[in-house]
């Protein structure tokens, strides 16, 4: 089994790198890219041996387009803050890592619990004595855009002593706030569990088109000029072109050459980058296509779904533990799993085998610290209890 691949399944990621923040090898310093998996220079440069956070990623794996063809919508990896007790008036910070690259377009965070065009986490503040909500905390996105790790800031109301929880289990995105991976619309990151490469539970919607028109002619031999007709609206160089799926056109129905990738259809990859005439223009690479296939040729390519929230009850590092779940571990205290370790090659004693060899490699050990997961259940000391975030407590 390959230790790397290009699917949403958990055998697919990277299972040769620990999922310990601690560790400059760490998986979270990962992301899936349009050029494949990469490590990311700065925060992993003790891997990567280059500090500057501006310099090109390191390429580990290369899969082409694999970030938007291959794992579609991103994962939510682990959310992580830092154990303490906070006094009324803290700041508290949430930092979400994705396996992907995040980009996020919210309002400036702000010191108090505005919300509009921003997005935010809501946390709950608990009493200790009853483990009822006493008030309520917007942690609003602050850094990280760009990037695959998001950093949420609040700002602590004054309450009695206690603790904090998870308000609702989502991600919200108020007004014009968005957040994209690559050039889909991430205003809906969705839990994929298909099985078979290409394939996912996400949905492309349709484009608000440019222009459209019709294939005049089919191109069976691989060339990068496309001939239409029955065109309305106009065509012009930097459009986006999809396929239509609209009645009986199917959607794969775009093929690259390259790599014989049908995915290129919707995927929003494929560009105009001349215009002969009306009736006429060249794309990005050299593609096939059928004869009268409905084409949508936009500047804002194919949306995904539009949502108001985002649910962090998704597959984690190990792709079945829930993010935020009482199984769930934060990201610097170790999972010992064979997907944290390179568990399907090792020996009885945990050495990675070589081919011609008896000795091993061995392999970097981790184990479950309990004090590293994401919520427990907490009592109060009269009465009531609640899933808190462990490790913070208010005074």
């Amino acid at each position: 089994m390959a230790l790397w691949g290009k699917t949403v399944d958990t055998e697919a990621r990277p299972k040769s790198l620990p999922n310990d923040s601690n560790s400059s090898y760490s998986r979270e310093f990962v992301t899936a890219t349009s050029k494949g998996w990469v490590f990311q220079p700065g925060t992993a440069s003790a891997a990567t041996g280059n500090d500057n956070a501006s310099a090109d990623p390191e390429i580990l794996v290369a899969i082409r387009n694999l970030s938007s063809t291959q794992l579609r919508s991103a994962n939510l990896l682990s959310i992580d803050w830092t154990d303490g007790a906070y006094a009324d008036a803290s700041d508290f910070d949430l930092v979400l890592n994705f396996d992907e690259a995040i980009t996020v377009t919210s309002a400036a965070a702000t010191a108090n619990n505005t919300i509009t065009n921003k997005v935010y986490i809501t946390l709950s503040e608990l009493g200790a004595t009853d483990m009822v909500q006493d008030n309520t905390v917007n942690c609003q996105y602050k850094s990280g855009s760009g990037t695959n790790s998001l950093t949420f800031r609040g700002r602590l109301n004054t309450t009695d002593n206690g603790f904090l929880s998870f308000t609702d289990n989502f991600i919200h995105v108020n007004g014009t706030a968005t957040m994209q991976a690559d050039s889909e619309t991430f205003s809906g990151i969705l839990s994929e569990t298909a099985s078979a490469q290409g394939t996912d539970n996400s949905i492309v919607l349709d484009a608000s088109s440019g222009a459209s028109g019709v294939v005049n002619g089919a191109i069976t031999t691989a060339s990068t000029t496309v001939t239409v007709d029955g065109v309305s609206g106009t065509i012009a160089t930097g459009q986006v072109v999809t396929v239509n799926g609209a009645g009986s056109t199917p959607a794969a129905s775009i093929t690259a050459t390259e790599d014989g990738d049908t995915g290129i259809s919707t995927d929003n990859t494929l560009t105009i980058t001349a215009v002969a005439s009306q009736t006429s223009f060249t794309v990005s690479e050299p593609i096939t296509v059928a004869d009268n296939i409905n084409l949508l040729f936009s500047a804002d390519a194919g949306e995904g779904i539009e949502q108001n929230s985002i649910s962090m009850l998704i597959e984690g590092a190990d792709g079945a533990t829930s993010v935020i779940g009482t199984q769930a571990m934060r990201t610097g205290f170790g999972v010992d799993t064979v997907d944290g370790r390179i568990g399907l090659l090792e020996d009885s004693d945990g050495k990675i085998q070589l081919e011609s060899s008896a000795d091993g490699i061995q392999a970097e050990e981790f184990t479950v610290d309990a004090d590293g997961l994401v919520v427990e259940t907490q009592a109060g000391s009269a009465s009531g209890s609640a899933s808190i975030l462990k490790g913070v407590t208010t005074s």
